[in-house]
């Protein structure tokens, strides 16, 4: 944990653009934050150069990822497939009095594995109804799957996830804040990786560790 407050912005205006259009403001206006903390240095020393940015507004939270590094894969494009094998970035969510936290996964051409878990062995897997819920945007064609191992790659994967998803609504209001952390992995890729947000302390790279979780505030309106 940290003494620093971290605040998500409230930008209204994201909610008139269509996902594919909000990049020069998620630039400018979002909180960014860097996802290169290199948790098992021995084993896994190689971690791409990786951000994510977070806004918020009326209808729904934005999360936009950004990663840039050795390789790319996508082998998956059916949602509930195991996306952290291929490049693959990750936000964890946690919401204030909850028992259970939010894993959401996806490769870089925007397949997703979700759940809503207590740990990584208790997980309620998302129905075709919640992936509904979160609208996704890639740099690469989505559904197109390759394996590029050399070379340098980029990738954007924009967010946009309605707020029914968590049992929220502008309406009823957001809580004061969210425990977050946020992962760029690649278990099967050139060079396997498993980068965070925020440090993991564990023996052998596991996220699903709610204690690492950070808290993002919700800039008030």
């Amino acid at each position: 944990m940290t003494d620093r407050r971290y605040t998500i912005p409230y930008i209204p205006v994201l909610d008139a653009l269509d996902l594919s259009s909000n990049e020069i403001i998620m630039e400018d206006r979002a909180l960014r934050l860097p996802v290169m903390t290199t948790n098992w240095p021995d084993e896994y020393p190689y971690t791409p150069i990786t951000s994510v940015d977070l806004a918020y507004a009326d209808n729904g939270f934005y999360i936009r990822f950004r990663s840039r590094g050795k390789g790319l894969k996508a082998q998956f494009s059916e949602d509930g497939s195991p996306v952290h094998k291929d490049s693959c970035v990750e936000a964890f969510l946690k919401f204030p009095d909850a028992e259970r936290y939010f894993n959401l996964e996806f490769n870089c051409i925007g397949t997703a594995d979700c759940g809503y878990r207590i740990s990584r062995e208790d997980n309620l897997p998302f129905t075709h109804q919640q992936y509904a819920l979160v609208d996704r945007v890639t740099s690469e064609r989505q559904g197109m799957l390759f394996d590029r191992p050399l070379g340098i790659h980029e990738f954007v994967v924009s967010l946009r996830i309605d707020y029914k998803l968590f049992g929220l609504s502008s309406r009823t209001g957001l809580p004061d804040y969210v425990l977050a952390n946020f992962y760029k992995c690649g278990d099967e890729t050139t060079v396997p990786h498993f980068a965070s947000w925020m440090p993991v302390d564990a023996p052998h790279p596991d996220f699903h560790r709610p204690e690492s979780f950070q808290p993002l505030y919700f800039e008030k309106r």
